[in-house]
């Protein structure tokens, strides 16, 4: 007779709980870091232009980039020599 409380069967059920719980972990950790690793059509050294309502308009070198940040070093006289932006917010100027 089938007894469900039997060692065999309880140490069954707990390996395939671990097994299921190691897949999804491999799983959601994979999709996490293709989330993380956004390409970004620009690539360092590019010349580009970001216009946005906070940072207002610039043109700039790429200098930085940080998943879907990107940080413009510009010539700017206001002091701030790299400003970041979304690269959705770029363009090339030409």
């Amino acid at each position: 007779m089938f007894d469900p409380t039997s060692r065999y069967i309880v140490q069954m059920r707990v390996r395939r709980g671990f097994a299921l719980a190691r897949r999804l972990r491999q799983v959601f950790s994979r999709a996490a870091g293709q989330a993380k690793a956004v390409s970004s059509p620009f690539k360092v050294g590019d010349y580009v232009a970001g216009d946005d309502p906070f940072n207002g308009c610039t043109e700039g070198v790429v200098a930085v980039i940080n998943g879907s940040s990107i940080g413009l070093r510009t010539a700017a006289p206001a002091g701030r020599t790299v400003v970041y932006y979304d690269y959705r917010q770029l363009r090339r100027p030409w």
